[in-house]
């Protein structure tokens, strides 16, 4: 699937999950679920895999920066929570971790580490030691990701490192069924942000 409908879906599939119950749960839902969606295909292996691979890690630092300026504007205390339940040394370890298991990743062939249950712990454990609450968001986000793109006709390594992989061959990546995973998970991530920011906002 592409990347656009990957986000989408992690969007979705994260406010659905998670269920959100303050703006600051809305925030990290879209943010760290749509960033979970998409780090998977830093490992593309096309001709443009370096341009595409480096558009995910550009719309990654985007939403991040996005998230903290919502925090500026709302002030729903993620900062301030994330440094409170962490500590500097915890964020930075994580930090480091995140972007060496990316970039290790990002070396591997399509399909393989990046799209396995194994990519999938230790991106998430990584992310846990820079905050806890981020876990189900991103693992969520992820885990859609791995999900979608089972049904495609390329296998996912999903117990990489053994070898064979998992591929359902109901659907070409470029296909319809990728216009309509992208369109039902637009349409769903959209309608659950509203529902939810409402019932925040109106304490319902």
């Amino acid at each position: 699937m592409l990347g656009k409908t990957h986000f989408a879906v992690g969007i979705a599939s994260s406010l659905m999950f998670t269920q959100p119950k303050t703006l600051q749960d809305v925030i990290l839902a879209v943010g760290i679920g749509g960033i979970g969606a998409l780090i998977s295909d830093i490992d593309v292996d096309t001709s443009d895999s370096h341009k595409y691979a480096n558009k995910i890690i550009a719309v990654s630092i985007l939403i991040i920066i996005a998230v903290f300026a919502a925090e500026q504007i709302w002030s729903v205390g993620i900062i301030k929570q994330i440094i409170s339940d962490s500590n500097y040394a915890r964020i930075a370890i994580g930090t480091i971790l995140f972007i060496a298991i990316c970039a290790f990743g990002k070396q591997q062939p399509h399909r393989s580490f990046m799209h396995s249950i194994l990519g999938l712990i230790l991106l998430t454990a990584s992310i846990g030691m820079i905050w806890q609450d981020l876990i189900p968001y991103f693992a969520i986000g992820f885990a859609s990701h791995l999900i979608i793109d089972m049904f495609n006709f390329k296998k996912v390594r999903l117990f990489y490192p053994f070898k064979g992989g998992i591929a359902l061959k109901l659907f070409h990546a470029h296909g319809l069924a990728n216009s309509l995973f992208f369109l039902v998970g637009s349409a769903l991530a959209i309608i659950q942000i509203v529902i939810y920011v409402i019932r925040i906002c109106l304490k319902i």
